[in-house]
């Protein structure tokens, strides 16, 4: 199936709302397969927030299909999801999506490798994820090595079962 036309750019404060949109649909129909309703219910209102921080890092990228459409969003940063840091060299996958109607179009593929180099011109050679069980299997493909299941902490008493990867650049 041949890629749908796109433009990946640089996320813009302008864009929160349509990435909220996008995280929102993803999360909400993408991980009823792998996670338990109480799960979800508990924590899309948390995770299908876009961060401005990150929208505004300049490295949180949108993937533009013209007409103010998003088809994928994602990037990288210094911090974890729940913060802390690596070493120099290491950073972490953020909230990479890509909507429905385009998954397995390559879409996702393009993204990542957008990402890869922009954090390698920065001087990351190690990649982290804290990935989503549903999409563990899409990371391990662009060459992630699962470090196994943990449980990421979204608040006091609501853990989030997922999947820690990395992968060098």
């Amino acid at each position: 199936m041949a890629v749908p036309p796109f433009v990946v750019r640089t996320a813009k404060a302008m864009d929160a709302t349509a990435i909220g949109a996008l995280l929102r649909t993803c999360y909400t129909e993408g991980l009823k397969a792998d996670y338990h309703p109480n799960v979800l219910a508990a924590a899309l209102p948390i995770i299908s927030q876009p961060k401005d921080s990150l929208i505004r890092s300049g490295t949180y990228f949108v993937a533009d299909s013209g007409e103010d459409h998003l088809v994928a969003s994602g990037g990288w940063s210094w911090h974890g999801p729940v913060g802390g840091v690596a070493p120099r060299d290491t950073a972490h996958m953020r909230h990479v999506v890509v909507s429905h109607d385009h998954m397995r179009r390559g879409v996702g593929r393009v993204l990542l490798d957008y990402i890869f180099a922009s954090a390698r011109a920065q001087g990351v050679r190690r990649m982290i994820c804290t990935s989503t069980i549903t999409a563990a299997g899409f990371y391990e493909a662009m060459g992630f090595v699962s470090r196994g299941e943990v449980a990421l902490t979204l608040g006091p008493g609501l853990s989030f079962p997922a999947v820690q990867l990395v992968r060098d650049l």
